[in-house]
């Protein structure tokens, strides 16, 4: 951590930012001199406790989330290259994710629509995995349902997802998500979130062995069934299904059915196409 840079690059962009231009109404017109947003101004737009901003800038905030970093670089309109820096400054590693997200808008506006329709937990993302939309049943599963920015980064490296939600994880969920890395990092060679997350894998020694010596052959997790810690419903499986949107080929739809542990497994036939031997009996077939 740098705080001494930390503390000039944000003082430096909370001076740029009025506080009419976020719908912030001054005070005593007595008061405060200084242009910009002050501290304070900070801790009310990110909802949190007085002081926790002021911490932050002077350093002295140990290990803010990720979540709470963007939105503060959001809040101050930082570029991609300070929004590096900033995270930098602030944790001692780069971001797992894109701060700007303009790229997917045109997707977002309709499927947030369909995510929403779902009554299983379901979410949308881009291939580096940054979560673009989600419905309600989704957050009620994670602890304090704080849905994560990066669905990959939070399934391989967080404590909850370690240690709570995602059981078995060395065995279950590791061994599974991370050729998911592997594989989308080699096709985007160029993408900063993956190459982010390969760093990591690499560094992390829960999953340098994984991403050295499973096969890369295995890109996604369509149809798995994996054991997960509900935060409202407990201990359960949860079937995953996956598909891509035609419009946008590079996002996922990812579909997630939830099943307590004393719920019995539903079985269901296979679906499969009706082969017709002939147009004759095709069309008998319409009629139906």
């Amino acid at each position: 951590m740098d705080p001494e840079a930390m503390r000039q690059m944000l003082s430096e962009r909370r001076a740029l930012i009025t506080p009419e231009s976020v719908d912030i109404t001054r005070g005593d017109p007595r008061g405060r001199k200084s242009p910009g947003l002050s501290q304070a101004h900070m801790d009310q737009l990110t909802n949190r406790s007085p002081g926790t901003y002021g911490k932050l800038e002077r350093g002295a905030l140990d290990n803010p989330s990720p979540e709470y970093l963007y939105s503060i670089a959001t809040i101050l309109k930082l570029t991609e290259q300070e929004w590096n820096s900033f995270y930098g400054y602030a944790r001692g590693e780069q971001p797992p994710f894109l701060l700007s997200r303009e790229s997917q808008a045109p997707v977002l506006h309709f499927w947030m629509e369909v995510v929403e329709g779902f009554k299983s937990m379901a979410y949308v993302c881009d291939y580096a995995g940054n979560i673009l939309a989600y419905n309600e049943p989704l957050a009620r599963m994670f602890p304090n349902q704080r849905v994560p920015v990066n669905s990959l980064w939070w399934i391989l490296f967080s404590d909850d997802a370690r240690n709570k939600v995602l059981m078995d994880w060395e065995n279950s969920w590791a061994p599974v998500v991370v050729p998911q890395v592997r594989a989308a990092a080699a096709q985007h060679r160029d993408n900063p979130t993956l190459l982010h997350l390969k760093e990591r894998c690499l560094t992390d020694p829960r999953t340098r062995g994984l991403y050295r010596g499973v096969p890369a052959g295995y890109t996604h997790p369509d149809g798995d069934e994996q054991p997960l810690f509900h935060a409202e419903l407990g201990p359960g499986w949860v079937t995953m299904c996956v598909s891509a949107p035609l419009s946008s080929p590079e996002m996922r739809l990812f579909l997630l059915m939830f099943r307590r542990n004393d719920e019995p497994r539903p079985k269901k036939p296979i679906l499969r196409p009706r082969i017709h031997r002939n147009l004759a009996e095709f069309r008998e077939g319409l009629k139906v």
